[in-house]
């Protein structure tokens, strides 16, 4: 926080008054629970940004990005999405959506920096969105909880930048901390939180980046999106009495003029994810490590056979994991863009994966890298003045 206070100072000149820093969530099963209304298992980055706040004299706002050196402007006058303005439009976005709850905002300087923002994707948007929400809340002391909040983010996200995401992300972003995963329930929009049991123990979580071109992937992942809403729509029609994550596959299979093939691969593979995600949470939680594992390779499996949303990049390094002795399971991140995998692994082990990763960069031309997981813990907001 002191780095990014001293940024703001020489660009503005000006003292940060509030620093808010919080990590995004990677959405370690269950990405698609939405559509069935089922179970999504989060767990926080261990990567983070932070945002610089002060206030302005006039109406206007003045924007730095750290990480790239780039600069936005904008005024309350004429607040408009710009396809130009990019990152720019979250924040913009932010102040709109305020403003058109009648809230007062002046104008205010603001300067964003981390890890987190060297990399590109919806959960990333997410990030920056509540940390500037926070921000603004703290800044011009808004009478707003945490949790309208996160309602106000995830509405500027989806209305001003269409951006799609979800609120459950936003309610988990604010409640997750540093030791544990969050199971969340998105039939009743309840949590329970489960102690992370890989943190100071033989067998680590890895995290490793495939650095793949992520553009074909997000192509790909929006045509399953689309293909998802129409699937379950036409299985509530079917079910209309039925939760929908209760329903069997064999139910669905039995549905011969209702879902075409594809239809029912993808609501089988999404209801049974979410079932996964309800499963690895009570096995983490009786610490039943070894089926944890193998339930992320179930993950694994199902996207690669059943849904059909993997790539050779992230299959190799899959198959290269369970084939190393001592890894206990691994899946693909969704929300990373197709660029990284989740792995469980022996200590003792991960001196042989990593060399087997040089031969990766030598098949597919690009380097893979791991780094050992855990969460990255709460929001935190610091006052300067």
């Amino acid at each position: 926080m002191k780095e990014i206070k001293s940024i703001h100072q020489l660009e503005f000149n000006s003292s940060a008054t509030y620093v808010v820093t919080l990590p995004t969530l990677y959405t370690l099963i269950g990405e698609f629970g939405e559509y069935c209304k089922g179970y999504s298992l989060f767990g926080a980055t261990n990567e983070t940004l932070s945002v610089a706040i002060s206030k302005r004299e006039d109406l206007s706002s003045r924007l730095y990005l750290k990480n790239n050196n780039e600069r936005k402007r904008f005024t309350y006058l004429n607040i408009k999405y710009k396809k130009e303005d990019r990152w720019a439009n979250l924040i913009k976005g932010v102040v709109a959506t305020l403003i058109s709850r009648s809230y007062t905002i002046g104008g205010f300087n603001l300067t964003l920096q981390g890890k987190l923002l060297d990399e590109s994707s919806p959960t990333v948007d997410a990030a920056i969105t509540l940390a500037t929400t926070i921000a603004l809340q703290k800044l011009f002391n808004l009478d707003l909880v945490l949790k309208e909040c996160a309602t106000i983010s995830y509405s500027a996200l989806t209305s001003f930048s269409s951006i799609k995401s979800s609120l459950t992300f936003f309610n988990a972003l604010i409640n997750i901390d540093s030791s544990s995963v969050i199971l969340y329930d998105l039939s009743t929009y309840t949590f329970k939180k489960i102690t992370y049991p890989f943190i100071d123990e033989k067998i680590k979580s890895l995290i490793v980046d495939a650095n793949v071109a992520t553009l074909p992937f997000i192509q790909e992942i929006e045509e399953k999106e689309k293909a998802a809403s129409v699937a379950f729509e036409k299985l509530k029609l079917a079910y209309p009495k039925t939760s929908l994550r209760e329903i069997s596959v064999e139910e669905i299979k039995g549905l011969k003029k209702v879902l075409s093939e594809d239809e029912k691969r993808i609501c089988s593979y999404i209801i049974e994810e979410s079932q996964l995600a309800k499963e690895a949470a009570r096995q983490l939680e009786q610490n039943e490590l070894v089926m944890y594992g193998k339930t992320l390779s179930r993950v694994q499996t199902g996207l690669r056979d059943v849904f059909e949303l993997t790539c050779p990049e992230i299959d190799w390094l899959a198959k290269r994991a369970s084939q190393n002795g001592g890894c206990l399971g691994a899946s693909m991140i969704i929300g990373s863009l197709g660029k990284k995998i989740y792995i469980l692994m022996e200590q003792k082990n991960l001196t042989h994966y990593a060399a087997q990763l040089e031969a990766y960069g030598q098949i597919f031309g690009f380097k893979a890298a791991y780094s050992i997981y855990k969460p990255a813990g709460e929001i935190k907001i610091e006052p300067y003045q």
